[in-house]
């Protein structure tokens, strides 16, 4: 039999005190340390809408006109810079975006939705850009009023009540080091278009919009192939940045679209960089105004 002396017991009664105080503060603290708790959608969406004014400062304005300027860069598929005036405006769900360039070859870009129809303007009688293209055969961020995020007035978020859409939240990521909510966004008639939006996690600020469409490509039979089968991929990008107050309502004063195409026969990198410093509220525009390839212009 082991003998243990009053010293050897004291020890020992110590080492058992601590033990038990630890395993004490282990419960303690598991106890209290409440799990990370999962956004929903509507809790993004409800701050998001925060981020951009009060409730009552959001219902005064019911039409946005803001001009600045834009810078156009063919990356792929095409070389050079363009700059020209910016125009976008919009009014419940009608919109309009429109660069002009003024150059014979690359006059300007202009896509609309008059509350109807999606139109796009011609550069030359049955000649569209890039861009151009991509919006007559992906009408679904024009017509949805998702184009320009918060500078335009269609903006679906402002009352996803009246949209016949789905979000649903998918968790956060990072973006340049930036943590984002990030919301899956659905709605009918998308041609294919995954539509993914993203919102600052400190302010919930919308800083960027993912719209990507993967097909696959059948790869042509003969002798003399060697392209390989593969995903043609097509995406556009919109980021928003510096963002600033007008009206009462904290907008970006700098918008980028890129559209990037990987197919088989064909690549295209573009970007177009808008300057926004000209913001006009509750201005009256009417309808016909959002059919860009009509002439006319937003009413004084």
């Amino acid at each position: 039999m082991v003998k243990l002396n009053f010293r050897t017991l004291c020890q020992l009664s110590i080492v058992c005190a601590l033990a038990v105080a630890l395993a004490a503060t282990s419960i303690t603290t598991t106890a209290t340390t409440p799990a990370p708790q999962k956004m929903t959608a509507e809790e993004v969406v409800a701050k998001h809408l925060e981020s951009i004014g009060t409730a009552e400062a959001r219902a005064k304005i019911k039409s946005h006109i803001i001009l600045g300027t834009a810078v156009g860069t063919f990356r792929v598929g095409g070389t050079g810079t363009s700059q020209g005036g910016s125009v976008m405006a919009s009014q419940g769900t009608r919109s309009l975006v429109a660069i002009i360039y003024g150059n014979k070859e690359y006059p300007y870009e202009k896509m609309g939705f008059d509350g109807k129809d999606v139109s796009v303007a011609d550069l030359k009688p049955g000649k569209h850009s890039t861009l151009g293209t991509f919006f007559m055969q992906h009408e679904f961020p024009i017509r949805e009023g998702l184009l320009a995020g918060t500078l335009s007035a269609a903006w679906p978020l402002l009352d996803l009540s009246q949209r016949d859409a789905k979000v649903k939240y998918a968790g956060t990521k990072k973006i340049d080091n930036r943590k984002v909510h990030v919301l899956e966004y659905s709605g009918e008639n998308n041609a294919g278009l995954k539509t993914t939006l993203f919102f600052d996690a400190e302010n919930f600020r919308h800083v960027r919009t993912e719209y990507e469409k993967k097909q696959i490509q059948q790869m042509p039979t003969g002798p003399s192939v060697t392209q390989q089968q593969g995903d043609s991929v097509t995406k556009l990008v919109e980021e928003f940045s510096d963002f600033k107050t007008e009206g009462g309502l904290t907008f970006p004063h700098t918008y980028k679209l890129q559209l990037s195409i990987e197919a088989l026969n064909r690549r295209a990198l573009q970007d177009w960089v808008f300057t926004l410093t000209q913001f006009s509220f509750n201005r009256d525009i009417d309808a016909s105004e959002f059919d860009v390839r009509g002439t006319g212009k937003a009413k004084s």
